[in-house]
């Protein structure tokens, strides 16, 4: 559905040049019809030398005439962009945005017009093809525009859609904040490794790639976590003890709680 379509990203920082590569390295456009923006002339030079693209720094002229653009700036500065867009955006164009904590109803009624607005919360596993992805439409969104955001997103890794968007909060506490907890529980993982003698390097990659073979099992078998969790826990043996310690420390409390608050603060910076 992108074949011939022309897409400007707005803010080519770490997300937006994860997105830029994704689409040159997947073909998903032709790179002529692949543009880019930043703030800074040097900057906009060197996107130009690494990427191959045309960039620029004045995002008005940029996205004239683009069929697709995707807002990938801090939300803080997205009153700003929408501003300066406002006058040249057309109801003809799908807007995707990845700011967090930012409504698509916001974003439509900064423009004053029925565009199209999808809202994306990406993560940043992204940067290496193993994103997860959730997006969110606004009212103005038809099955076209989910399917051409599908397509973006799908080359970064996994998508999936809610039509609520009160859910994004939750998305943003879970998937979008939640390799920050994973790297905790990694890092702790090599601290007891360590602990107990191991080398930190080995300690490190034991920890990691068993929390990814583990995920794996999850997304490839279907099982729910308690089933293939009583899979390695044999009586009387190794792992048992290792989860009453786990139990103790109220390691699923807290993490249930880290959500619960992670979702509170996205709220509040929503509001």
């Amino acid at each position: 559905m992108l074949t011939n379509k022309k897409i400007a990203i707005i803010g080519v920082g770490k997300m937006g040049g994860t997105l830029v590569n994704s689409i040159i390295k997947n073909k998903l456009v032709k790179k002529e019809n692949l543009y880019g923006s930043t703030t800074q002339e040097e900057h906009a030079k060197e996107i130009n030398k690494k990427y191959g693209i045309k960039t620029y720094i004045n995002n008005k002229e940029m996205i004239s005439g683009k069929e697709i653009i995707i807002l990938a700036v801090k939300p803080q500065m997205m009153k700003k962009v929408l501003s300066e867009i406002k006058e040249v955006a057309t109801e003809e164009q799908l807007i995707i945005s990845i700011a967090a904590a930012t409504s698509t109803q916001f974003i439509e009624e900064c423009l004053g017009k029925n565009i199209p607005v999808i809202r994306a919360m990406p993560n940043t596993p992204a940067l290496i093809n193993e994103g997860m992805t959730v997006l969110c439409p606004g009212k103005h969104v038809n099955k076209n525009h989910i399917q051409m955001a599908i397509d973006i997103f799908g080359a970064v890794g996994v998508v999936e859609v809610v039509q609520r968007e009160g859910l994004m909060d939750v998305v943003t506490a879970l998937s979008g904040s939640g390799p920050a907890y994973t790297y905790i529980i990694i890092e702790s993982l090599t601290e007891g490794g360590v602990r107990m003698g191991l080398p930190r390097e080995l300690a490190q990659k034991l920890s990691a790639q068993t929390l990814l073979g583990a995920a794996k099992m999850v997304l490839k078998t279907g099982m729910h976590p308690a089933l293939l969790k009583d899979a390695v826990t044999t009586p009387a043996g190794v792992t048992v003890d290792g989860l009453m310690e786990l139990e103790e420390g109220g390691i699923r409390v807290t993490l249930i709680k880290a959500i619960s608050r992670a979702t509170e603060k996205s709220k509040e910076i929503s509001r």
